[in-house]
């Protein structure tokens, strides 16, 4: 019997096989499934292609609009398929606009040292083995130089919002911890989309959006010719002249594979992009590409059930503002400030896989966007009308409201704000947003695992192509972002991570199709 895609093993086990055998323990477990056909022979190579280019990107987010750009100026004619309506909203488009880069002109006019070298020990620290070293190492490498091509095209990255955006400081033993997270000052990644896509737009970059990739098209020898897409239900075919990008992010609202691969986040869900179905995982899959680190989400965290759709990420403790989490007995059971990492894994602890996030109207004074991303509205006024946020004047009416017992979670509040008082938390030593929840009227939300999407999938070499299952390239094919694996490790290295390889891996991808001799 196959449990949720472990076999049966415990998940430490599972993990530590995952980790040694790369994808094959994945791929054997699911290699019978209809999701992952199995490649024979030719993929149907049509007599007549619909739409033709150099260089095809599947994916608009920032890795294959950073893709589409490198390729462009490398003299190739570039196609965009986009299953939405546009690029504003994408995962990068949606995000909190940070992007990780080392050694950068910012961080110098900050008087900040750092280096490749020093980012990529934080990296090898927090990835645990479980990330690809050579990956890693290039990433390392180039990260300051995207913050630096991002600039150039016009994102204003302000110094003064440098801030460290990871869990460095518990690694201070490795490496000194630097801020690395540069921020847009729009505190948003549409600033970052909009500008992609119009330089994109200006070098001649051809867009269908509202097409969904499908179905790679190789001939005989597996070299990937171009791409299937259905195109609000016409099905048509795109002829790749020089190689195909995938850059349609992972899977975090595909219900089948978080089941077999993060059933933690069953109880959960997504505040990423609406369509990360694993697109170019399947595709990739389907012609024998090996995938890699499936149990990985992209930024483990917390987030507040709103829609099936979206579980906006909770930030108030992220952002270190008073709050206290209580489960169903109405009590604390672990520090708030814990890396949201770890809190992720605390709350799919918890009975029913979800705890309440309790805070006051000091915290709500303070805006939406720090309560929640994508941001709350002022006052909580639509979640509480929704009922995704519970609102009343007493701690003991909010108990009732949450079905909590009223006497547990009065005690628990003046206990907690008895600790913040006195500057010490007895209970679990919660240092970072230390402060009462004290000032009426009182809020919750229940709070749950959540990520913005996962971080395993295909296996890439360090030029972005991707690999099969004997780890040979797999001609004229290339991914990038989170439709690729290996690129993180065990432990998420922090905001602007996935921005930062994406953006990086895409431009390399770019460069390497474009110069790719054409087949046809």
């Amino acid at each position: 019997m196959v449990e949720n895609g472990t076999g049966g093993v415990s998940r430490r086990e599972f993990i530590k096989l995952a980790g040694v055998g790369g994808g094959g323990l994945i791929v054997g477990a699911i290699a019978g499934s209809q999701m992952f056909p199995k490649k024979e022979g030719t993929t149907g190579i049509p007599e007549k292609w619909d739409e033709e280019a150099d260089v095809v990107v599947v994916g608009a987010g920032g890795g294959g609009l950073a893709a589409a750009i490198e390729a462009a100026d490398a003299g190739a004619s570039v196609m965009v398929l986009e299953v939405m309506e546009s690029p504003l909203f994408s995962n990068t488009a949606i995000c909190g606009g940070v992007v990780m880069g080392a050694n950068t002109s910012f961080q110098k006019k900050a008087g900040i040292k750092d280096s490749a070298e020093e980012f990529e020990k934080y990296l090898a620290a927090v990835g645990g083995g479980f990330e690809d070293p050579d990956l890693r190492r290039v990433w390392a490498q180039k990260s300051g130089e995207t913050v630096e091509w991002l600039a150039a095209l016009g994102v204003n990255f302000p110094v003064e919002n440098l801030y460290i955006s990871g869990n460095e400081r518990d690694y201070a033993d490795v490496t000194p911890p630097v801020a690395r997270g540069h921020i847009t000052d729009a505190h948003s990644g549409r600033p970052i989309a909009e500008v992609l896509y119009k330089t994109a737009q200006k070098k001649n970059v051809k867009f269908l959006f509202k097409t969904r990739g499908k179905r790679l098209i190789t001939n005989s020898e597996n070299e990937v010719l171009g791409v299937e897409a259905d195109q609000e239900g016409k099905k048509i075919f795109v002829k790749a002249k020089k190689g195909v990008v995938l850059a349609t992010a992972g899977f975090s609202r595909n219900k089948e594979l978080i089941k077999n691969f993060m059933p933690k986040l069953l109880t959960g869900g997504s505040f990423g992009s609406m369509h990360q179905q694993g697109d170019g995982i399947v595709m990739g899959m389907a012609i024998g590409a090996k995938i890699v680190n499936m149990w990985i989400p992209q930024a483990a965290t917390i987030g507040v059930p709103t829609t099936p759709e979206m579980t906006p990420c909770m930030v108030i403790p992220i952002w270190g503002k008073p709050c206290i989490f209580v489960s169903t007995d109405g009590k604390r059971h672990f520090s708030e400030d814990l890396y949201y990492e770890f809190l992720y894994e605390k709350i799919a602890e918890q009975p029913g896989g979800f705890v309440w996030a309790i805070w006051d109207q000091d915290v709500t004074d303070l805006g939406g966007e720090v309560i929640a991303v994508p941001a709350f509205s002022d006052g909580c006024v639509k979640e509480i009308e929704k009922g995704w946020v519970k609102k009343a004047d007493t701690i003991r009416e909010l108990a009732r409201q949450i079905n909590v017992d009223p006497n547990a979670l009065e005690q628990t509040v003046n206990t907690y704000n008895k600790y913040a008082r006195e500057g010490k938390d007895q209970e679990f030593g919660k240092k970072v947003g230390l402060g009462p929840v004290q000032r009426a009227p009182f809020y919750a939300a229940k709070t749950v695992p959540a990520t913005c999407d996962t971080a395993g999938g295909l296996k890439i070499n360090t030029e972005g192509k991707v690999l099969n299952m004997d780890d040979k390239v797999i001609p004229r094919l290339y991914a990038t972002g989170s439709t690729t694996g290996g690129w993180r490790g065990k432990i998420y290295p922090g905001s602007g991570t996935a921005v930062s390889f994406t953006v990086t891996f895409g431009r390399i991808c770019g460069k390497n199709a474009a110069a790719e001799k054409p087949w046809a």
